[in-house]
């Protein structure tokens, strides 16, 4: 508690209790003002205040004391509106010593104005005190001729000049950003300086340096005015988990229970993976995710001990040994249903996975409620609560199942609210969602909106929580969204072994002004191909349920064998028939140049070498419920596409083109994703008079098509001369099929998740196969099926330009000229 220390003639405070301190007050008011002094630790923000004078002292004036025992001390402030005399009242507040802070402030919070008498000091000490703005406060009395002068004497606390690290060495400033919080031009708040001394530690434990040690100190720059904050950090080396013993696990083994555990033990690869790492948060988490795998097991009555922790004499390494009681396992006994039934026994029964004398599987039953509650929650009955009481028999060692069910009220949707969309519009959430104001909670509806908002790719977390509402058969739901960034501006300079040097500019936005409208632009220029790209997509044309996408395109390609240049550009108006089927019509007009490679006879072929344009229709439909566009990892995506190109439309090429391709997503634990495609293409000639130009037809192999092979190498082949004369040497040339099938299978894992590497195993198959063939018939090379086969293996780093692939491929239909393995390089995702 801070003292109070006033003297001055007429000036009575409750603080004087005794009777001589009157007569002392007096003897003391002729050696100059009286203060009250205080100490604070607190921050405030930072104002300009004008300059002040300090007060100066003078002599009391002839006027007598009350003196004597009975002489009062302390009034209220209303007895001394009444009694004091002008003279003894305050007639200015002057504020001194504030540099930074406003006199006005101050000025503020004081309980004594101008006209009253000194009577309430220690209510303003306290209240000053209150700001936390100063390290020190003085109250001075001053006598003038009418009165009282009320001066506020303070020093303020110091701003923070700089937020200083030292020390540090293995994490850098960056990676501890996060963590300092303090800013400098502050005013300095030692509590917020602990606080962020608290974040340092806590982010070098969950680094792994268990061991490591922060301090803090105040370096007074620019005459105490100021401080650096600087915090002293002894790193120690990092502590690894060495070994993880887990005594008692007999019937499950401990190496199940490890790959259950986030903490892992050290290796030599540690330094890359992470493995090793103690933090002791994710260790709790381990405790309950070790019981969990037993209760999945049938041990219910299994038990975790308190673990040791054990470290080495070099302080580098720990040792965890955790303590098991096992106890033995349980089936499940008699299944039966209790309370509000919506369906027969029967009929729920069939709902859950869980059956009697099967294995008693906790985290199947929890599979199994929710299951039952999708019922309930599909029905209206948002409140449905399923418990499951459970009697166990130690005798045969079996658990009965009683699920206990009550429905609740029937709720409907009083209102959807949407919050953290800063920047997207509420339209473009809302128009996802399949659950509506007014109408019955639906819990498939729920999640189906929670799938869909995700799929847009725009923010980096959605969740769909539920409060309330304003009665009992009332819900307000509301989809929270964290955003994250969707346009970029790429620029990439690479090297290919298939397409040498690349170099790639794109500018896009996914969700541009928040509209949910797509709109790019880009160009590659290649040792194979040229591209300049425009192109437009909006999902909700004109706020309708139809899409509108657009695009136009400049495009040169060097096929080896001849070069393909085209102009043209292609406008597409779809609609979704139903929740995720999109059926769409286009139109596209495409200006092509075809012209023979070097070296090349150009007589026998050159009905194919044909420059032209190609005006076609294309209607297509596709059924899409992958969990993310760009980077899926679950779900599928089915597409088929008619494109006809007639000669009423105007075009010189007369084709008909008829594309589909299946693609699956298989999420596999610790990360593990399996992927499969299927494409199938073929190219019909509409007018026998007029052949398939050359620059219409399929060539496979490469690293986006069947990998292991050069690029485009796969094609049926005629026999050309070299040149135009009789004796010209014959060379085997790519003709191109009107038929093409490919098959692409890939086990994708996590190498190093934080910095985006993913390793990837694959098996490829197709052909490309000629009009005078049939589908998985290749009379050329004469293989089994018809189809080239590959597998290999590689890495993908989704770096800040765009992924990355670098893919290793074995052919294992060799010929002659392919190589024992191909590796190659691109920028781009695959499928």
């Amino acid at each position: 508690m801070p003292r109070l220390f006033l003297a001055g003639l007429h000036l009575r405070l409750t603080v004087l209790r005794k009777s001589l301190l009157p007569l002392l007050a007096v003897a003391l008011w002729a050696l100059g003002p009286v203060s009250a002094y205080a100490q604070v630790d607190a921050g405030s923000p930072v104002v300009v205040p004008p300059s002040t004078t300090p007060a100066t002292p003078v002599l009391p004036p002839d006027a007598g004391t009350p003196t004597g025992a009975d002489a009062p001390l302390a009034t209220s402030p209303d007895d001394e509106d009444t009694n004091v005399s002008p003279s003894d009242r305050v007639v200015e507040v002057r504020i001194e010593g504030n540099r930074r802070v406003e006199s006005e402030a101050i000025r503020r919070v004081l309980r004594t104005q101008v006209g009253d008498p000194l009577t309430r000091t220690a209510e303003d000490l306290r209240a000053i005190w209150a700001l936390g703005y100063f390290t020190d406060v003085q109250l001075l009395a001053q006598r003038m001729a009418n009165g009282i002068a009320y001066v506020v004497r303070v020093a303020e606390r110091p701003t923070i000049r700089a937020v200083q690290l030292q020390g540090n060495e293995e994490l850098s400033a960056d990676d501890l950003k996060e963590q300092l919080e303090l800013k400098a031009g502050t005013i300095l708040d030692i509590e917020a300086v602990r606080a962020t001394q608290k974040k340092i530690q806590e982010k070098y434990v969950e680094k792994g340096y268990f061991l490591a040690e922060v301090t803090y100190r105040l370096d007074p720059v620019e005459g105490g005015a100021a401080v650096n904050v600087v915090y002293v950090i002894n790193e120690h080396s990092k502590v690894m988990v060495k070994q993880i013993i887990l005594q008692g696990a007999e019937k499950v083994s401990p190496e199940e229970l490890k790959a259950t555990m986030i903490t892992k033990e050290g290796g030599f690869l540690s330094f890359f993976t992470g493995e090793g790492t103690y933090r002791e948060e994710a260790f709790q988490r381990d405790l309950a995710v070790i019981q969990i795998a037993y209760y999945d097991r049938g041990f219910i009555n299994v038990r975790v001990d308190k673990p040791t922790v054990q470290l080495s004499a070099d302080k580098r390494d720990i040792y965890i040994t955790l303590h098991i009681t096992e106890g033995e396992s349980y089936d499940i006994g008699k299944i039966d249903f209790a309370g509000d039934l919506e369906r027969p026994p029967a009929e729920l029964l069939t709902l859950m996975k869980s059956r009697p004398k099967e294995r008693f599987n906790r985290g199947q039953l929890s599979t199994d409620i929710s299951a039952i509650s999708d019922v309930y929650f599909d029905k209206g009955y948002a409140y449905a609560n399923i418990n499951p009481v459970t009697s166990v028999n130690a005798e045969d060692r079996t658990v009965d199942l009683t699920f206990d069910i009550q429905k609740g009220p029937l709720v409907n949707i009083e209102r959807i609210d949407v919050v953290g969309n800063t920047k997207t519009r509420d339209k473009v959430i809302r128009r996802e969602l399949r659950v509506y104001e007014g109408e019955l909670y639906n819990g498939t509806g729920v999640k189906r909106s929670r799938e869909r908002v995700t799929a847009l790719g725009f923010f980096e977390t959605v969740e769909i929580t539920q409060h309330p509402g304003s009665s009992d058969n009332a819900i307000v739901l509301q989809v929270e969204v964290k955003e994250k960034a969707t346009g970029t501006f790429q620029v990439g300079l690479g090297f290919s072994n298939v397409e040498n040097f690349i170099f790639t500019a794109q500018v896009s936005q996914n969700n541009f002004l928040g509209w949910g409208q797509s709109v790019s632009a880009s160009a590659q220029i290649s040792g194979l191909r040229s591209l300049v790209q425009l192109s437009f997509y909006d999902p909700y044309f004109l706020d309708t349920n139809y899409l509108l996408s657009a695009e136009f395109f400049r495009v040169q390609a060097d096929y080896e064998g001849f070069i393909r240049n085209s102009t043209g550009g292609t406008i597409s108006l779809g609609r979704q028939l139903v929740d995720d089927v999109l059926a769409t019509v286009g139109y596209s007009r495409e200006y092509v140049d075809v012209q023979a490679g070097q070296g090349i006879g150009a007589v026998l072929l050159a009905n194919q070498f044909q420059s032209g344009v190609t005006s076609a229709l294309r209607l297509s439909v596709s059924f899409d419920r992958r969990d993310n566009r760009l980077f899926p990892s679950r779900g599928f995506i089915h597409y088929g596409s008619v494109e006809t190109a007639p000669s009423f439309l105007g075009g010189t090429f007369l084709f008909n083109r008829y594309t589909a391709y299946s693609r699956l997503y298989f999420p596999l634990p610790l990360g593990f994703v399996f992927k499969t495609n299927a494409t199938l293409g073929y190219v019909q000639q509409l007018d026998s008079s007029k052949p398939l130009p050359i620059s219409e037809l399929y060539y496979v192999g490469g690293i986006n098509t069947i990998r292991g092979y050069y690029l485009r190498s796969i094609s049926p082949t005629l026999l050309v001369p070299r040149a135009d004369n009789p004796d010209a040497n014959v060379t085997e040339f790519r003709v191109g099929g009107n038929k093409q099938l490919i098959f692409n299978f890939e086990l994708e894992f996590p190498i190093f998740e934080k910095a985006g590497l993913r390793g990837v195993l694959f098996y490829d198959a197709g052909n490309a196969f000629g009009s005078n063939e049939k589908f998985f018939e290749d009379r050329q090379d004469k293989l089994p099926l018809g189809l080239f086969h590959s597998a290999g293996f590689g890495f993908r780093w989704f770096s800040p330009i765009g992924p990355l692939r670098f893919e290793w491929g074995i052919p294992l239909t060799k010929r002659p000229s392919d190589d024992p393995i191909l590796f190659e390089f691109t920028i781009g995702n695959f499928f």
